[in-house]
């Protein structure tokens, strides 16, 4: 659903239902935009993107598994969309195409494709968490043949996070993997699908959505969280969020992590939580002391939620 930023008045025609005539044997296939968290993204023409997870699927009114391009002139209107040849696979087995989010990279000024989404989720075939390159003038819809897809390599584990993309590098943090770094070819189009770096540092599910602070086109800093203790009965255990900081030229030189001297530890995690980097300071947010349904005894004094903000350390 769309609404006007200043008035926050619902504009006319911008809404659009992924499913509305959704047929499935499955109780958890619907469909749903969820994308980890992620944000719709948009490109320089006011194009629109964005994922679904499992569900029906025909091409007609029911988009479930697909990335979905929509025009935004005059509400939102479908004009594109792509859909892997194995979607009925996918909503088969909980392996949602929509778990991760969309990227949109800068446009190219060389290579064959000027215009590139970057998107990947749980599982894909054959392999953990595909990495799907997409052409965004001719995504390709639904074809036995993956027409659309300009390249796609596996990340080994599922995708539960939007990808980072600075200085013709990839960043991906998948669940159970490494914050991971893949070079892209200005001149082919194409990524190196060998890691060019990653963290030594593993990452539990879900994974991290990484943010990425630079001085222009150096000094690039990229930071992710640790949420894997979420404090649910899903989740590993209950504790701190924790941020890391690492050399994006470098992912295996850390610089930082909030677990590091006193004083600096997060409030406990939630899942699919994002970093912001804004005026000098990284700003996530947390659950505070809140234990959820891992709690015995309840804390006191109850702190329900909490922000925290790091800046710079002194000399």
């Amino acid at each position: 659903m769309g609404y006007n930023a200043s008035t926050l008045a619902q504009v006319p025609g911008a809404v659009f239902n992924t499913t509305p005539n959704a047929v499935s044997t499955f109780s958890y296939s619907r469909g749903g935009i969820w994308m980890a968290g992620g944000a719709p993204a948009a490109d320089a023409s006011n194009n629109l993107y964005l994922i679904t997870g499992n569900g029906t699927y025909d091409g007609l009114t029911n988009f479930s598994d697909s990335i979905l391009k929509f025009i935004t002139l005059a509400g939102l209107s479908l004009t594109d969309w792509f859909t892997p040849s194995d979607q009925s696979t996918l909503d088969s087995f909980d392996l949602d195409l929509g778990s991760g989010g969309a990227v949109v990279l800068v446009d190219q000024t060389t290579g064959p494709v000027p215009h590139l989404l970057i998107s990947g989720g749980k599982h894909g075939s054959g392999s953990d968490g595909q990495i799907y390159g997409l052409n965004r003038d001719l995504m390709g819809q639904f074809t036995t043949t993956d027409g659309g897809v300009v390249q796609k390599f596996p990340l080994n584990v599922g995708i539960f996070a939007t990808p980072a993309f600075w200085q013709n590098n990839l960043y991906v943090a998948g669940a159970g993997g490494t914050v991971t770094a893949f070079s892209f070819n200005t001149t082919t189009g194409q990524f190196n699908a060998t890691p060019s770096s990653q963290s030594a540092t593993p990452y539990g599910f879900p994974g991290a959505t990484p943010s990425v602070s630079s001085n222009g086109s150096a000094s690039g800093i990229v930071w992710a969280i640790d949420s894997s203790k979420y404090c649910t009965p899903q989740s590993t255990g209950c504790g701190p969020a924790a941020l890391h900081a690492y050399d994006a030229a470098n992912l295996a030189n850390e610089l930082w992590n909030s677990s590091q001297g006193a004083g600096n530890t997060a409030g406990n995690a939630v899942k699919f939580t994002v970093p912001t980097v804004a005026n000098g300071k990284v700003y996530i947010g947390t659950r505070g002391n809140d234990c959820g349904a891992t709690c015995t005894v309840p804390p006191i004094p109850a702190i329900p939620g909490e922000l925290d903000v790091y800046g710079l350390l002194p000399n």
